[in-house]
């Protein structure tokens, strides 16, 4: 039964993803306001789970093995960048960012479903909380997923299989830690700075001056409510 119930609030808080996304489905015309807004609060989102959940984490685990993953996840955005979006029209710059930040997230929400089988072994309820902070996160996150896609054209239903995708990341994430983690101990160490490292990229050279090249006044809001929303699920 404690088996079953760490799945099931692995598959919830992976589920919470598909939440955020089918939020966005409803709004049919995009201001550039709106778009800024988004955008930026994507950005927040990712700056605030990397500094306050995935780093530190990280770094107690294991600080090497957290900063040789960082430097990797660096690198391989910027191989992942020069390789296949180094000539991009201008029309599809959104569809980029989108697959780019599904990318990071799905880099993410394998740890974070990780972590949720690691807490479970500690205590049950600590499992629950764990999985309750990663669903909440998974909403807003789920929005910097489909926001850009939705924005650069692409059709709801693909939009939500692809989300449907990612959400699927945690719950698989789960169930490795059970097997991997009990055999090399420092690899979650290394994918949480390996992700930090892919969402720090994404930000500062993707979201960042897209949401500014909007509306700079909306961006900044978007990211301050991004760094609230995650600084609220952590520490409240």
């Amino acid at each position: 039964m404690i088996v079953i119930a760490v799945y099931l609030m692995s598959i919830l808080a992976g589920g919470c993803t598909l939440v955020g996304s089918m939020a966005l489905f409803a709004k049919r015309k995009w201001s550039n306001r709106s778009l800024g807004l988004f955008l930026g609060l994507a950005a927040g989102v990712m700056i605030a789970v990397v500094i306050l959940d995935m780093l530190p984490s990280a770094l107690v685990a294991n600080a090497p093995e957290a900063g040789l993953g960082f430097v990797i996840g660096l690198a391989a955005l910027v191989l992942v960048h020069l390789v296949f979006f180094s000539r991009q029209a201008e029309n599809e710059g959104l569809l980029r960012l989108g697959y780019l930040i599904m990318l990071g997230i799905a880099l993410h929400d394998l740890p974070e479903g990780m972590a949720i089988a690691l807490g479970n072994e500690m205590k049950v309820r600590t499992g629950m909380v764990i999985a309750l902070a990663i669903g909440i996160h998974n909403i807003p996150e789920g929005m910097a997923i489909a926001a850009p896609l939705l924005m650069g054209g692409m059709k709801r239903v693909k939009i939500f299989l692809c989300v449907f995708l990612i959400s699927l990341i945690t719950p698989l994430g789960t169930l490795a830690a059970q097997v991997i983690v009990q055999i090399i101990p420092e690899v979650l160490a290394l994918l949480l700075g390996f992700a930090s490292g892919v969402m720090i990229f994404l930000v500062f050279f993707y979201l960042w001056p897209q949401a500014g090249s909007k509306d700079k006044k909306s961006r900044a809001q978007g990211f301050l409510l991004g760094l609230l929303i995650i600084a609220a699920a952590t520490f409240l």
